[in-house]
């Protein structure tokens, strides 16, 4: 973990480019720092002046004459190597860059960018930038900004972290969270990172004492591990982390070699990281800060009081306490998307009501009615009496604008006094009309207030997944048992394996294959179809030609000894046709010929090499369609069973292993066994594997049975072994 004590606790700052206007870049930290209560030292360097802004001012770090913890950087990029030299010899830990004009600008930006995070490195200083807006600790009232936007009110200190790639966002995330009154602890942007990534801030954040929920805003990421390693660290913490990830573009230019690249956008990865770690995504700004609020003061259901959910804590049962049948409905409607279950009302609690209000409604949801107005103590009878039961996980209540009414409040305020008081009352989430000091009330008590009901019952099963995961170390790929040796030496310099390679490959490590044999000569294809007992498939073997269709290489079906000759001399006079790219003739290596397998469904398996996080394997259903269903789902490589076996079932691939219109259902955990197998596979072959696809893998009474594959390989990777 880098430490970025000396960034965001420095006890005391140098401003290199320190202006004497407050509103310049270089005069804008200055003023926030003296104006907002920043108690540490701070030294101007500005050869040009000898005060700035009342402050005396130096000309160079060495003449401040003592090592300074954090330098704030505001000067032309040119300049910023001399800078960097300064800080060396002056013992700098930490520097802020706000200047532009680096990798943003061009190849001699990225040239300038490059040699700063190299002296950086060199001297031992945590860089944060350039071309960012900087950082703050709101409880230290450090602000290493340039951005005025302090100077129009500083957000409540709290235990939220945020952190940003864009400096734009930032600012208008930090006016966005002084607005709702959330609480921050630090404030972060990364600019180009050159030398912190958003990942080494969330894994700092992970480890402060002061922060319990971290948001950050990404637009992309260099370095996948780094970014994985920082969201465990979170999730070892128990700190919940909130993402918006921006962008969500295609794999690119692999997708015309494997259906498995195609098929798996940068989006969908980024997904699967997000969900092995337990990451709570926002897709809105909105949503983003929603989700900041509900984590950092909500208060989250017992673990006894929650079922089981396979989904992480979806199972929690929720109590709809509403005045309002329809909106009860639609809050009911949510919860059911959500998979939040709606047991009824206790008996005890449902015949009070029934008592006091025979047209009440004590299912779930539980509609005391109007007549809230005129018998206020039944609704806060019902409402605790459920809260109280034992058999609710949280309790969402609809009150409309009834927390304003002078009758109402007093009651809900003896009501909800009570229930923070008692801790085995299940948590309260209020959704209505109320007023912000009431608001602050109700908040201070642990009763989470939302305008929008559905907001409400969302904020339930963010909770819920967030009581589930808790703190602790986190599986995000497959922890099988593996084999060793499945692995032989690969071809040093091939792009690609050829079918019988490949599926060679895939028999030595457990794969169930289609029995079949590579054949040179029209004979010798005879005699193995004739082993393998007819029908029979024929397909050009070649390491030069992966989409063997394309060429007419592939013949299904064959019923005799003449269909495979015929078969044969097509091939043979096609391959002498091919050319590589480069133009040179494709060499003829044989055809693989095949037992004809017969089933009643095909399923894709693959796995390929993102460019950022590593192996993804992919499943869904395969066959020719694969690309017009799209059914897939895809996880980190290498998978267990478990995680092989949820792919199978999100992609609807299980619905084939079960059973349809006659056909005997396959054994589900061993097609997630496959699955699994391929990956590990996958992950075995190491730096070489591009791409690994089986499509088809054949649904039969016997269980998958590779049918095709392909196996891309980069050759400037040491050969596996």
């Amino acid at each position: 973990m880098v430490d970025l004590n000396s960034l965001l606790y420095p006890r005391s700052i140098a401003v290199v480019g320190a202006s004497t206007q407050p509103d310049k870049v270089g005069g804008m930290p200055i003023r926030l720092l003296r104006e907002l209560g920043y108690a540490g030292r701070v030294y101007p360097v500005n050869p040009s002046a000898a005060e700035v802004q009342g402050l005396r001012a130096y000309g160079s770090l060495a003449d401040i004459g003592e090592p300074v913890d954090l330098a704030i950087v505001a000067v032309p990029a040119s300049a910023s190597q001399d800078v960097m030299a300064q800080l060396a010899g002056n013992g700098t830990r930490a520097a802020v860059v706000f200047t532009s004009g680096f990798a943003e600008a061009g190849e001699g930006g990225v040239r300038m960018q490059d040699m700063l995070a190299r002296s950086a490195r060199d001297a031992g200083v945590t860089l944060l930038g350039p071309n960012c807006l900087g950082a703050m600790n709101l409880r230290e009232r450090m602000f290493a900004t340039f951005s005025p936007i302090p100077l129009s009110g500083v957000p409540p200190v709290g235990e939220v972290g945020l952190v940003s790639q864009s400096g734009a966002f930032g600012a208008y995330a930090y006016a966005l969270a002084r607005e709702a009154g959330l609480g921050l602890s630090h404030w972060v942007t990364t600019g180009n990172e050159a030398g912190l990534q958003v990942a080494d801030v969330i894994a700092w954040l992970a480890n402060d004492p002061n922060t319990r929920v971290i948001l950050a805003y990404i637009e992309g990421c260099r370095d996948g591990a780094r970014l994985r390693q920082a969201l465990a660290a979170a999730r070892a913490a128990g700190k919940p982390v909130v993402v918006t990830k921006v962008g969500t573009t295609a794999a690119g230019a692999r997708s015309a070699q494997s259906h498995t690249a195609s098929l798996t956008g940068e989006d969908a990865v980024y997904q699967v990281v997000f969900d092995a770690y337990g990451v709570h995504r926002a897709h809105t700004l909105e949503e983003f800060f929603r989700l900041g609020y509900v984590l950092s003061r909500g208060r989250r259901p017992a673990t006894s009081q929650r079922a089981a959910g396979a989904d992480g804590g979806a199972a929690t049962p929720l109590a709809i306490v509403t005045v309002s049948g329809g909106v009860g409905i639609m809050m009911a409607d949510r919860a059911e998307q959500l998979g939040l279950p709606l047991p009824p009302m206790p008996d005890d609690a449902a015949e009070a009501l029934r008592t006091a209000i025979p047209f009440a409604s004590t299912a779930n949801p539980i509609d005391v009615t109007g007549q809230v107005v005129a018998q206020p103590r039944v609704f806060m009878d019902a409402l605790a009496g459920v809260a109280r039961s034992g058999a609710y996980g949280c309790v969402a209540a609809f009150l409309a604008g009834g927390a304003n009414a002078p009758r109402l409040w007093p009651e809900l305020q003896q009501t909800i006094g009570a229930l923070s008081e008692d801790a085995n009352a299940a948590p309260l989430l209020l959704a209505g009309i109320v007023d912000d000091d009431k608001r602050a009330w109700l908040e201070a008590r642990g009763c989470l207030v939302f305008r929008e009901p559905g907001h409400a019952v969302e904020a339930v099963a963010t909770l819920a997944r967030a009581a589930a995961l808790g703190a602790g170390p986190c599986t995000s790929s497959g922890t099988e048992p593996r084999r060793d040796g499945l692995v032989r030496e690969l071809p040093a310099e091939a792009t690609a394996l050829s079918e019988y390679e490949a599926m060679r490959l895939l028999a030595d490590a457990g794969v169930p294959v289609a029995p079949h044999g590579l054949a040179r000569d029209a004979d010798e294809a005879v005699r193995i179809a004739e082993g393998l007992g007819y029908p029979v498939v024929v397909k050009l073997c070649s390491r030069e030609i992966l989409h063997k269709s394309d060429v007419g290489g592939v013949a299904l079906n064959l019923a005799d000894a003449q269909a495979v000759r015929e078969a044969f001399a097509r091939m043979a006079q096609a391959i002498a046709l091919a050319r590589t790219e480069s133009g040179a003739p494709v060499p003829f290596e044989g055809v693989l010929v095949a037992r004809m397998v017969r089933g009643w469904g095909e399923v894709m398996v693959g796995v390929r090499r993102d460019p950022v996080f590593g192996l993804v394997a992919l499943a869904g259903i395969g066959g020719t369609a694969v690309e017009i269903f799209r059914q897939t789902a895809c996880g980190l490589a290498p998978l267990s069973r478990a995680q092989a076996r949820a792919m199978l079932r999100d992609s609807r691939a299980a619905a084939l292993c079960e059973g349809h219109r006659g056909n005997p259902e396959v054994d589900l955990d061993a097609a997630a066994q496959v699955l699994a197998t391929v990956s590990q596979l996958a992950a075995d072959l190491g730096e070489r594997l591009d791409t690994l696809e089986i499509n088809p893998f054949i649904v039969t009474a016997q269980g998958l049975v590779a049918a095709d594959a392909v196996v891309t390989l980069r050759a400037d990777r040491c050969s596996a072994s």
